[in-house]
């Protein structure tokens, strides 16, 4: 046993430990309300829409602020008092409660500061509460149900309507609506294919074509799969994956390598099935689907990903461009794109739905559309079986399918010298957390398929399914592989199969100058927090640390998991300090994950004998412990045991270690996760630098904007 030498820090008798508590949206109340109450209550933002306006929005969907001590009032009456209401949908209203829909701001300095606070921009309270649809557009609908003139709008009665639970006001067919956009601009065409040229890939969902390039010149890369297995345990809410990629053959690239800390971009296809699902919709003929065509584009970016603005002219297929190029699950729909569904929609009540969604009397249940459960296109044409759009037009609508980026969990040089490989291969891993939502079809008869992924994470599911099907290595779980090279390498090892050249995953190294990779330091003390997932990239620098015997005792690890039995991952892969350098936060719990090891030391004189003796034997390893001799005594953990519930509570409990990492030399805190997770840790590193530096709450804040400034506070969450 190898025995290090430790810096003492300074430790306080006993850690005050906050009241549990789950982080919530903040409460934010408004003279301005959409209903009869006072108090109004902000729509959650989808995990993975963006709220922001779309770049294809007309300037009427842009908001505007009301005038000062005003008040909108819109009649909210449920869908079952309408006239075709179904029971069924009534029913599946109630599984999920839906909450209020708008927040409308004050002209006043006072409103927005109430609302926004003093230390976010409004910037940031738009990307996080508004719709992008323009609230204050919002016009009350005379009431006109009694008239003997009046049509009712019957329901369309499927179950991708049902699912997206509207509450639509009183409205009929021949009701006037106000602010609907114009129909919006087809800005790309198609064409007869070249008399000559190169014939389409067959299997396009394998490599994106050619013109999508993330950082022209340079193009897509597609790495083998060299090993896939799941982190987390039967049960866990969210299963993770990790991958080993093989990239020897990666090409040069301006001299920028693979680095620790680095992150990559997977460009992922949308799902065969969604892709196949949208052509049923609209009604495409199968053998137009994959017949090569010449592409023409008015200018702007797509299908490239990061091109020059430019008018296009390029050879590809339908499909390629849906599976490619455009994102058609990830964004929540648009006005202009519920005018463009309204304009082809054949069935009247169909027609009048959509425009009423797009219109100024709509825009609570528009906002509603956008923040409330997750809306897909497919999901949208099924609602509306009559509206079958131009594949030209709809394309011109939807945004660019972007790539997905995920942090490198090795230290690529470490990685490299697995004895897994042959010589000279090259490895980059990574971890992937599975991210599952309800389907629409949730609402029907099929549970089967209740339940979709992301377009990234779904990708690499996929992926995964195939590496193992493909492997009969798949049907035994394969132990993890040892993160440094051993003499005598264990034999599963040498069992482990090589790449399988028809498993790629199309990637890109990028710059590697994201912070996590700008901001490690080969030396000086750490403290990484993470949570879930976030804790991938922490693997790499303790693994990058334990090759340099002066830096593997100036790390801790802070590991926030749901049930450290189910979903902690990397489990025993951090070396041989593992349980003294990590401590895990269960929220399922309040006991500790880990139990603490107990460290010898030795006294002062003992130990630089022993340490100057290692050190003329060129040892740099450590000292072992049978050098120094068996006065020992025990100075207990390295990070003491606690009751903390959450990462933040964690945090406080170890306030010692936070003052004593921020404030050395090239010390880092690095801090990546979730949003709510980076929230409460930011306020609990407010908390430390108030009680261990005598800060004020504006001081505390203020010093660890300057940590971030230099490079010594990292904060990645999403």
């Amino acid at each position: 046993m190898h025995l290090f030498r430790h810096r003492s820090l300074p430790t306080t008798s006993s850690t005050p430990h906050p009241p549990d508590r789950n982080l919530r949206e903040p409460h934010v109340s408004s003279s301005y309300s959409l209903s009869p109450t006072n108090e109004v209550q902000l729509s959650p933002r989808s995990s993975s829409g963006s709220l922001a306006w779309s770049e294809s929005a007309s300037d009427q969907d842009a908001p505007k602020t009301p005038p000062p001590q005003t008040r909108v009032n819109e009649d909210m009456d449920t869908v079952k008092d309408l006239p075709g209401g179904s029971a069924d949908f009534n029913d599946n209203t109630k599984r999920r409660p839906r909450s209020a829909s708008t927040q409308l701001i004050g002209r006043t300095p006072e409103d927005i500061k109430r609302i926004i606070g003093d230390g976010e921009t409004g910037t940031k309270l738009i990307e996080r509460y508004c719709c992008g649809g323009g609230c204050c557009f919002m016009e009350t609908v005379p009431s006109d149900t009694e008239s003997s003139n009046f049509v009712p709008v019957v329901l369309p009665n499927n179950e991708a309507f049902r699912s997206l639970q509207l509450k639509l006001g009183r409205f009929g067919l021949d009701t006037e609506l106000t602010n609907v956009p114009s129909l919006p601009q087809t800005t790309i065409s198609f064409g007869p294919p070249p008399l000559s040229g190169p014939k389409r890939e067959t299997h396009v969902d394998r490599h994106p074509p050619k013109f999508v390039q993330p950082h022209p010149p340079y193009d897509v890369f597609a790495a083998p799969v060299h090993h896939v297995r799941e982190l987390t345990r039967p049960g866990a809410v969210k299963r993770t994956f990790h991958f080993d990629l093989d990239i020897t053959d990666y090409p040069e690239e301006g001299g920028v390598d693979f680095k620790v800390g680095g992150a990559i971009g997977i460009c992922p296809p949308n799902a065969p099935e969604i892709v196949e699902d949208i052509f049923d919709a609209l009604g495409v003929p199968n053998f137009v689907r994959s017949k090569t065509v010449t592409l023409k584009t008015t200018g702007g970016r797509w299908p490239t990903i990061w091109g020059e603005e430019k008018a296009r002219e390029l050879v590809t297929t339908r499909r390629e461009l849906l599976t490619w190029c455009s994102d058609v699950q990830s964004s929540p729909p648009t006005k202009p794109l519920l005018r463009l569904m309204a304009e082809y929609a054949d069935a009247k009540n169909e027609k009048k739905i959509l425009e009423y969604l797009a219109s100024a009397q709509g825009q609570a249940a528009f906002c509603d559309l956008r923040t409330g459960p997750h809306v897909t296109l497919p999901q949208l044409l099924r609602a509306f079986p009559s509206s079958k759009p131009p594949l030209a037009s709809l394309l011109s609508l939807l945004p660019q399918l972007m790539p997905r980026f995920y942090s490198l969990s090795n230290d690529p040089h470490v990685s490299s010298a697995r004895h897994d490989l042959h010589v000279g291969r090259r490895i980059i891993e990574m971890a992937v957390s599975i991210h599952e939502m309800p389907d629409w079809r949730a609402f029907g008869s099929n549970p089967a398929t209740s339940v979709r992924t992301g377009v990234g994470s779904g990708y690499l599911l996929r992926v995964a399914n195939a590496f193992n099907a493909s492997t009969s290595s798949a049907k035994s779980p394969i132990p993890a592989p040892t993160s440094t090279p051993t003499a005598n390498p264990p034999a599963f090892l040498t069992s482990v199969l090589r790449p399988t050249p028809q498993i790629r995953i199309p990637m890109f190294r990028g710059l590697m100058a994201n912070p996590l990779s700008r901001e490690f330091a080969s030396d000086g003390p750490m403290l990484l927090i993470g949570a879930g997932v976030g804790m991938a990239p922490f693997r790499g620098f303790i693994l990058n640390r334990l090759r340099h015997a002066n830096c593997a005792n100036k790390i801790w690890l802070i590991q926030g998991v749901r049930d450290a039995d189910l979903d902690e991952i990397y489990h025993g892969e951090l070396g041989e300090q593992e349980r003294e350098i990590k401590r895990v936060v269960q929220s399922r719990s309040n006991s500790a994950a880990v139990v603490p090891t107990k460290r010898k030391f030795v006294d002062a004189d003992a130990l630089a004998h022993a340490v100057a003796g290692a050190e003329a034997d060129g040892k740099v390893d450590g000292v072992l412990e049978e050098e120094i001799g068996p006065s020992t005594v025990d100075l207990g953990p390295k990070i003491n045991a606690s009751s903390a519930k959450y990462v933040q509570d964690e945090v406080r409990a170890q306030a010692d270690v936070v003052w004593f990492v921020v404030n050395s030399v090239d010390g880092r805190v690095f801090v990546v996760g979730g949003k709510g997770m980076g929230d409460g840790v930011q306020q609990a590193l407010v908390d430390v630098a108030m009680r261990k530096g005598g800060l004020n709450e504006h001081e505390a804040k203020e010093f660890w904007e300057g940590k971030k400034s230099n490079g010594q506070y990292i904060a990645e969450t999403w």
